[in-house]
C-alpha cells in the first residue's frame, strides 16, 4: 500500500506547481486529494484496510482509533467540497483559500509523518 503514500506526496506536488500556475480550484482538489490519501495509508497501517469513503472528516474520525491528532474541521469541511465542486460545479475558489488550503494539506500531512 506504499503507493498511497506515493500518491500523496504526487498531489501535493502537483497542488504546489497549481498554486504556482493560479489553478485555485485544482490547488484544493489536489489537496484534498493528497490529505485523503495519507490518511487512508495511515489507517492502513493500523487497520490492513481503510474506509472506501472520499469524505475526510469520517476518515480522521477513522484514523483517531489510532492516532490522536488535533485539525480544523472547517478545513476538512471545505477540501470536501472542493472534491465535488471542483470537478461538477461552476465555482471558483479564491486564491487566499487555495494558499489556506495548501498550507493546511501540507502541515497535517507532516504532522502525520507523510512527508519525508
Amino acid at each position: 500500500m506504499s503507493f498511497l503514500l506515493k500518491n500523496s506526496r504526487d498531489f501535493l506536488h502537483v497542488a504546489k506547481r497549481d498554486f504556482e500556475e493560479g489553478l485555485w480550484n485544482l490547488v484544493l482538489f489536489h489537496s484534498e486529494q493528497a490529505l485523503q490519501l495519507c490518511v487512508k495509508y495511515k489507517i492502513y497501517l493500523h487497520a490492513g484496510d481503510y474506509p472506501k469513503t472520499h469524505n475526510l472528516n469520517e476518515l480522521f474520525s477513522g484514523l483517531s482509533k489510532f492516532e490522536k491528532i488535533d485539525v480544523d474541521t472547517t478545513m476538512l469541511d471545505l477540501l470536501t467540497q472542493s472534491y465535488i465542486t471542483s470537478r461538477y460545479l461552476p465555482y471558483s475558489f479564491s486564491k487566499e483559500t487555495a494558499e489556506k488550503a495548501l498550507s493546511f494539506t501540507e502541515k497535517i500531512m507532516k504532522e502525520l509523518n507523510c512527508l519525508s
